[in-house]
């Protein structure tokens, strides 16, 4: 598939967007964040936080989050799984870190 093409454009670089798994309750959310390369941050989710871009792309890391089972938070609010006040946890001081370079397009 075509990362450059019209999908790119909608998971854009420097935007965080949250994800939550179903299978808890509450959801376990996960942060998802491009980098301006090949690189993404997720942030918490099933798995922790980690840096990706070595030998995986953001694409690869999508499509895996996707695969196994994350729905956008808009979904799983409208399906009635969160309220629409929810709110993303706190970012821990590395990942602050990172989320604000990855901001700045210095990785």
């Amino acid at each position: 598939m075509n990362i450059n093409g019209t999908f790119a454009q909608v998971v854009e670089p420097r935007i965080l967007y949250w994800f939550v798994h179903p299978s808890s309750v509450p959801p376990t959310p996960l942060g998802f964040i491009r980098a301006k390369g090949r690189g993404t941050l997720l942030i918490g989710g099933l798995t922790g936080s980690h840096y990706t871009g070595h030998k995986d792309t953001w694409w690869d890391k999508f499509q895996l989050l996707v695969a196994d089972g994350y729905i956008p938070l808009e979904v799983a609010q409208a399906r009635g799984l969160l309220s629409r006040d929810w709110e993303p946890p706190a970012l821990d001081d590395t990942d602050q870190v990172i989320v604000m370079r990855i901001q700045r397009g210095e990785i």
